[in-house]
């Protein structure tokens, strides 16, 4: 693991590792005038150690190091910043859990016995997340020798069932008593309110929301670019999409211009600094963080009595559902919602589409009975034509 630091106007940084007896040692070096001429040295001289590892030093490594130092090598250079955080609490539990064990050392029990604890407290999609990167990790480790036997196979998920999918979204009447609550305070003062309102009228991500600019915005063609994000981690600048079919046109209704412009005029009250023409930079310059949005949101539910309280994200879902209710493509909402293909739009939304199903099939028989009515009657006037 590598460790950058600045003194004396130069960085110098440290990479620690294991020999082949278990012994932690470190590389030091300093002078460099760049982080990032630190940043290489450390990233070639642990990717060194690292092949020079396999079969000898990682055995004797603990499986905390050994995993945040695969994590480094193999994963962090081509994640998402969020897919990355997900791997950093992945580390936190292995490095709580498994205190001192060498990765050599861990036997399947063990492993399973991790599994088993941490489904006490966690959902089993969470624990589906944490096994599956941990397996990643081991198989590797196992192709490269530094283990003998794979310890995650045939390993059992535990956890709860998870927050039911009805409850991440709000129904129609909670929605529209939402928008009328957000319309009333519409103001640059207030950007996460305006924040929510894209949101339940377009289902756009909250990072693609924070990182919409003015010039994304065509009110004459009533629509919507989103072709980037807002680095939500740092609050400092944008980024890459989540994904390439993250890149869309949303359609809008005139209502949501409207709204734009009334909040667009506000702002002029406020002499701020905007150099990157965002739509929702506030009077204190910065984008609203996601937790000030989640807090709005909140308060927003409570005020209207909503029947569920969801978070940012929900209103996303919200949007979606209304769709599906409405008879919406599911294939056009998938392309809206910028989903990669629509197998996950069909996931996420099944239960929906099956409670849908349901009333389409009892549509069917209806239409069919009065098939059959329309018969008889036919039969019964033939009947009394002939006698």
């Amino acid at each position: 693991m590598a460790s950058i630091k600045k003194r004396n106007g130069n960085w110098t940084a440290r990479v620690s590792y294991y020999d082949n007896f278990g012994k932690r040692n470190t590389v030091n070096k300093g002078g460099f005038p760049r982080k990032k001429d630190a940043e290489q040295w450390a990233n070639n001289i642990e990717r060194e150690k690292f092949d020079e590892s396999i079969g000898k030093t990682e055995s004797h490594a603990l499986f905390s190091d050994y995993f945040l130092n695969w994590y480094h090598t193999f994963k962090e250079p081509i994640l998402s910043e969020a897919t990355k955080r997900r791997y950093v609490i992945t580390h936190k539990e292995v490095e709580k859990y498994f205190y001192g064990c060498k990765i050599i050392d861990i036997s399947r029990l063990q492993y399973q016995e991790f599994l088993n604890e941490y489904g006490k407290t966690h959902s089993i999609a969470s624990s589906k997340k944490v096994n599956t990167q941990i397996k990643a990790c081991i198989h590797d480790a196992l192709d490269d020798g530094a283990i003998h036997f794979d310890f995650t196979k045939k390993a059992k998920i535990t956890g709860h069932a998870g927050k039911d999918s009805s409850m991440k979204f709000l129904n129609a009447d909670d929605m529209i008593n939402l928008i009328k609550y957000l319309k009333m305070d519409i103001n640059a003062r207030h950007a996460s309110k305006m924040m929510g309102l894209v949101a339940l009228y377009t289902g756009a991500r909250f990072a693609e929301i924070a990182g919409l600019t003015w010039k994304d915005v065509s009110s004459e063609f009533g629509t919507i670019s989103i072709n980037k994000s807002w680095d939500t981690l740092l609050g400092k600048g944008f980024k890459e999409t989540k994904n390439e079919q993250s890149k869309r046109i949303i359609r809008a209704n005139s209502e949501l211009f409207e709204m734009l412009d009334q909040y667009r005029s506000s702002q002029k009250f406020f002499n701020m600094s905007n150099p990157l023409d965002l739509i929702f930079m506030g009077p204190n310059g910065k984008v609203p963080s996601a937790t000030a949005a989640n807090n709005m949101l909140h308060t927003a539910l409570k005020k209207i009595h909503a029947s569920k309280d969801i978070t940012f994200h929900g209103l996303r879902h919200t949007h979606a559902s209304y769709l599906i209710y409405k008879g919406v493509s599911i294939y056009y909402i998938s392309q809206r919602l910028g989903h990669a293909n629509y197998t996950i739009t069909m996931n996420i939304y099944s239960h929906m589409l099956h409670e849908m199903e349901k009333a389409e099939n009892s549509k069917l028989v209806k239409a069919l009975d009065e098939l059959d009515g329309t018969r008889k009657h036919l039969d019964e006037s033939l009947i009394r034509r002939h006698s």
